[in-house]
């Protein structure tokens, strides 16, 4: 220690102002001391959980259930190939038998099977007699009613749906309910509610008590949005522990702006379950604008059908068959980036048209020739763009992809919209690829139209983002994948 700084302590009997150097070395001293004894020790010290408060921002991940509808063989190639990375697949009751081979490959990589019973159609008059006959729990020639879900049922329909998921290694099954806006039956809420519990019961007693129950429900977008018609709902479903599956008819695959916003508010008051919301037959930009905004936890959807539902005539006899319309489906093609599909031959129309092939073509992996793969190898085009609108919000974190969602998703949406809608095919081509005067006229007219929805969609979700504000409540997150026999499985009602 220097001379001079003992000097200073020591009485001396003048008066000494101290040196400049002398005052150096003080202070250096005392800081010195002050880091030694005081900063360094709470500096390492463990700071207790509570007296830090962070603002969490977690990258939740998203539950998407791919529905296998008719295509089995052509999605169980493209998942051999490794070109279809499903995680969570929902199987139809009267399709099941006829997928055996399929399912039995994505049981054993570990993919979740959700088993849809077909309830609700086997009770609608325009559906019973069509292909859902064939579930193991029809009635032949019978509309399933409530009669046939009483616990005295001779039908048994709640136990043969037990004893078939077991029998079949199902991991979870959709609860047997109906659509709640029949005309023709008004207590079915009360009904389904009593289905679940009751199949609950079921799956335990026949060995099924590690298989999982998610709760459907089918109604109409229009009663959903009125918030007394909502309550019910909920109140009548907040004792039970489940995944919540939402349904919605009439709701439409275009996402208009002020149906999204609404459809978005709507589902927001659901939240007070405390459980994971699943939209079901939903894809496209609103089921992504869902997803941004915490809305839902999941979408269910198949590749290419079963992207939207429309029941606002299951109460009425089905109409005879034109059999001047011939047979098989029009075929629609996602067009990259679009947010919307368009049928072969205006696929083909439009790319004739100059800088058609580059506005038009797939980019993507599964489509190396663009416009050309998209023709001939329509469904692996489809699965891909499929699973590619939601892997974007993937590695986002949550409160993050609202923003995400507008900036970057939707921006891109608007902007090829935009490029697609000013492209002009000769009119003369038009008759060659099957397409008239009237609709070409049409097409450019939808194109125009489908361009303006999406602006006007960017306007009315960015004033709800900067409303609601960073930090929003969200849908809970659904568990990963549950694999019949593991321990968390296990599921018991409140």
């Amino acid at each position: 220690m220097p001379l001079s700084f003992i000097r200073l302590f020591n009485p001396v009997p003048t008066f000494e102002i101290p040196r400049a150097d002398v005052l150096e070395d003080v202070i250096d001293f005392m800081i010195r001391v002050s880091y030694f004894y005081f900063v360094k020790p709470i500096w390492n010290r463990p700071m207790a959980g509570n007296n830090v408060i962070a603002f969490r921002n977690p990258v939740s991940p998203i539950a998407h259930f791919i529905r296998i509808g008719e295509a089995h063989k052509k999605f169980g190639e493209l998942y051999a190939a490794g070109r279809l990375p499903i995680r969570r697949v929902v199987i139809e009751a009267s399709r099941l038998l006829f997928q055996r081979d399929f399912i039995a490959d994505l049981r054993r990589d570990g993919v979740e099977i959700v088993l849809d019973t077909q309830v609700a159609e086997l009770s609608a008059k325009a559906r019973f007699a069509g292909a859902v006959r064939h579930a193991p729990w029809a009635v032949a020639g019978e509309l399933l009613g409530p009669q046939h879900f009483a616990a005295n049922a001779s039908t048994d329909i709640i136990g043969q749906i037990a004893r078939f998921a077991v029998a079949h290694n199902i991991d979870t099954v959709l609860a047997p309910t109906h659509f709640l806006a029949d005309p023709d039956h008004a207590d079915w809420l009360s009904v389904d509610r009593a289905s679940c519990l009751a199949l609950r019961a079921a799956l335990d007693r026949e060995g099924g008590k590690h298989i999982a129950i998610d709760y459907p429900v089918i109604h109409s977008h229009v009663a959903i949005n009125d918030g007394s018609q909502r309550s019910e709902v909920v109140g009548a479903l907040n004792d039970l522990l489940f995944n919540l599956w939402l349904r919605l008819s009439g709701l439409g695959h275009e996402a208009k702006p002020q149906t999204t916003r609404q459809f978005l508010l709507s589902l927001q008051g659901i939240h007070n379950l405390g459980c994971p919301i699943i939209i079901d037959h939903l894809d496209g930009l609103l089921g992504q604008a869902a997803l941004a905004f915490g809305a839902a936890s999941g979408l269910a959807h198949g590749i290419m059908e079963r992207n939207q539902f429309d029941a606002r005539s299951w109460h009425k006899e089905p109409e005879p068959r034109d059999e001047e319309s011939g047979f098989g489906k029009t075929t629609y093609i996602p067009i990259p980036g679009l947010a919307k599909s368009l049928k072969r031959n205006e696929l083909e129309y439009l790319s004739n048209a100059r800088g058609g092939k580059r506005a038009l073509g797939c980019q993507d992996v599964c489509c190396s020739h663009g416009v050309t793969n998209m023709l001939s190898d329509t469904r692996q085009h489809a699965a891909r763009q499929a699973f590619a609108a939601v892997e974007v919000f993937t590695p986002v974190p949550d409160h993050n992809r609202e923003q995400f969602f507008l900036e970057k998703p939707l921006r891109e949406t608007e902007r090829i919209a935009r490029t697609i809608k000013d492209l002009r095919p000769n009119a003369k081509d038009a008759a060659r690829f099957g397409i008239d005067e009237k609709g070409a006229a049409s097409l450019t007219k939808r194109l125009t139209d489908h361009h303006g929805r999406v602006v006007k969609l960017g306007d009315t979700l960015t004033l709800m983002h900067e409303t609601r504000g960073k930090g929003a409540p969200r849908a809970k997150t659904a568990s990963g994948p549950r694999i019949s026999g593991h321990s968390d499985n296990t599921q018991q009602m409140r």
